[in-house]
């Protein structure tokens, strides 16, 4: 089966793969003998300094971590160790436990810079099922949440996403023709990431709070949101009828016009960009390290421009903090291609140079994520 792989950015031992160096090829990841044998992965998230793996064994889903425990982001106690250094290696984690919720399963991860997210549920056999989202780590911009955030009787939670100081939970309830989606959100709003109200063509924008504690959204939703994407702070939304909601910072162009698209497939947001799939590869936002994969490198504000990769096209993209990494088709299987910042190693090219396009990394991979200059694979 597949196994994960890592690279980019480690100072915090984030990637897992066994020390604290950064590297610039795709490494096998490391896993804690007290981890059990999983058979596939679920999801993936990281921030700063850390990572959350939520993998399923035995019918049952687990939450591993690896990295730095600054904040309590991997939660009080890891199973081995106070984790008072880096975690190297991914291992179980305690934060369902801390929070009082020993036995509940979780379903779904986030994480902002130095904080975690995980939506828990409750055990099987339960008379009601219930779930929960609980937080670990920092509270400088009220990411918390309070640590914990009940839903109303009945919700699940179907997408929970992070951006670099916010967070956005889409909450559904019932079925079928009764089914019912909320979205809420909390943390970072100054710049209006929490705030999906129209703004004013002219004069000045309206004042903001600082942060907002878990606040439900006031959104027109014309057709389900299959998907949500946060920037630093920007929020994206993707509907089932194809078109794109977007709000907050603009300043780089990253959400002009986002609005007039139709027909798309994927979204994703870097810290200062977003990228839109249809039947191209689209990108728009701040381009100064070459981040919108085109020829308008080292722009601060570009527009909307199509991207181009190899191979018989784009099927799948994750956006990390500034780069890309992409899955093209090339006949009966998909490469790893990358482009973007890479400082830190983390477009897994062998190197340390920023691509202004996308690249092949000649990785076979069948799922991708990116983080904080940090990027994993599943490599078959």
């Amino acid at each position: 089966m597949p196994t994960l792989h890592a690279c980019g950015s480690n100072g915090g031992g984030q990637l897992g793969i066994g020390h604290v160096d950064d590297v610039a090829t795709f490494t096998p990841c490391v896993f804690d003998p007290s981890c059990p044998p999983f058979e596939r992965v679920v999801d993936l998230v990281s921030a700063a300094s850390h990572a959350l793996v939520l993998v399923s064994a035995d019918g049952h889903n687990h939450l591993l971590g690896a990295g730095t425990n600054s904040h309590g982001q991997l939660g009080k106690v890891c199973v081995l160790t106070e984790c008072a250094s880096p975690a190297t290696s991914f291992r179980p984690l305690s934060i369902a436990v801390d929070a009082g919720f020993d036995g509940w399963e979780p379903v779904k991860l986030a994480a902002t810079w130095t904080t975690s997210f995980v939506a828990l549920q409750s055990p099987d056999g339960s008379s009601v099922r219930t779930q929960v989202i609980v937080a670990a780590g920092s509270d400088d911009f009220g990411e918390l949440g309070g640590g914990i955030i009940r839903l109303k009787e009945g919700e699940r939670v179907e997408h929970l996403g992070g951006g670099q100081r916010h967070v956005l939970a889409v909450l559904v309830s019932g079925s079928g023709d009764g089914r019912k989606q909320r979205v809420i959100g909390w943390g970072s709003a100054r710049r209006g990431e929490l705030d999906p109200s129209p703004q004013p063509d002219k004069g000045k924008s309206k004042a903001r709070m600082r942060f907002l504690a878990p606040t439900e959204l006031t959104l027109d939703l014309p057709a389900p949101i299959i998907d949500i994407s946060l920037g630093a702070s920007h929020t994206l939304l993707l509907l089932a009828d194809g078109r794109v909601l977007a709000w907050g910072n603009n300043m780089k162009g990253q959400i002009t016009d986002l609005g007039d698209m139709t027909g798309v497939r994927a979204i994703g947001a870097t810290w200062n960009g977003s990228y839109i799939l249809d039947d191209q590869f689209w990108s728009q936002g701040s381009n100064t390290h070459g981040q919108l994969l085109r020829s308008d490198s080292g722009k601060t504000r570009a527009p909307r421009a199509t991207v181009t990769a190899g191979g018989e096209g784009i099927e799948a993209f994750a956006a990390g903090s500034e780069h890309i990494l992409a899955l093209v088709r090339a006949g009966p299987r998909t490469d790893l291609w990358a482009g973007g910042w890479n400082e830190h190693g983390n477009l897994g090219l062998g190197n340390k140079t920023d691509s202004a396009q996308l690249v092949n990394t000649s990785i076979h991979a069948s799922r991708v994520w990116a983080g904080c200059a940090a990027s994993w694979a599943l490599v078959e």
